[in-house]
């Protein structure tokens, strides 16, 4: 096996359409990384069809910061500051009063990754870099949204030639490279002012432009087994 690169960074999205938080060390499960997106809000306000409350109706919901804590309870803080557990009436009613246009939530939770295609998300800070000289502009990597980043010295968007094949990472950890990554409107979003913003629509057409709508690439697990930044990345 030949070494490709090495693990940049590791982010978990513990709810659905929240914002990430990166991680030194995590552990790729069959179904996919670890706590990542075991929760998702639903709303009655929300259209017919789409009862999730996802960021691409609600951008303020990226402002909301989820931690897994020791016992693997999630917390989430607030815009406001405050903190809640995550499955407490406490962030519900929070919700409720904070969101506009929904009338009422319901926590889901499940014991599998709530991912709308493949349960794992890989992309290049290289393929960042080639988009944010595109751009002309420096792009954030958590736009990508992403949950491994990894240090491809290939080069930008080397991650496509891994397509239908296994990357090794770390001691035991395996993942098959399925597809390219599709590109919805979500990576127009800042990650850190998310509202304030203006979302940045010139990014999609660039990719659709130049790069068939996609960047990064879709993974599922073929060998379970511990990660952490740093970790060798290696191709068979």
């Amino acid at each position: 096996m030949n070494e490709v690169g090495r693990i940049a960074s590791i982010h978990c999205y513990p709810v659905k359409s929240m914002a990430g938080s990166a991680v030194e060390r995590s552990c790729l499960t069959e179904y996919g990384l670890e706590g990542d997106r075991l929760y998702a809000f639903e709303s009655s306000g929300a259209p017919p069809g789409m009862l999730r409350l996802t960021g691409r109706e609600r951008r303020q919901m990226l402002l909301y910061q989820p931690f897994i804590r020791a016992g693997g309870r999630v917390e989430v803080r607030v815009p406001t500051g405050e903190q809640f557990l995550v499955d407490s009436p406490s962030m519900l009613a929070y919700l409720e009063t904070h969101i506009p246009d929904a009338s009422k939530f319901t926590l889901v939770q499940t014991s599998t990754p709530q991912t709308d295609v493949r349960p794992l998300s890989v992309m290049s800070l290289q393929t960042v870099q080639q988009l944010s000289t595109e751009m002309g502009m420096v792009l954030d990597p958590r736009r990508f949204r992403a949950n491994l980043y990894l240090d491809l010295p290939g080069g930008p968007f080397t991650e496509d030639v891994f397509v239908g094949r296994t990357l090794h990472i770390g001691p035991t950890a395996a993942i098959f490279i399925q597809e390219r990554d599709p590109r919805c409107r979500f990576i127009t979003y800042d990650p850190e002012a998310p509202v304030a913003a203006a979302p940045l629509f010139p990014l999609m057409k660039l990719l659709d432009r130049d790069h068939q709508g996609r960047a990064g690439v879709y993974a599922n697990v073929r060998t379970p087994g511990p990660i952490q930044v740093g970790d060798p990345v290696f191709v068979s």
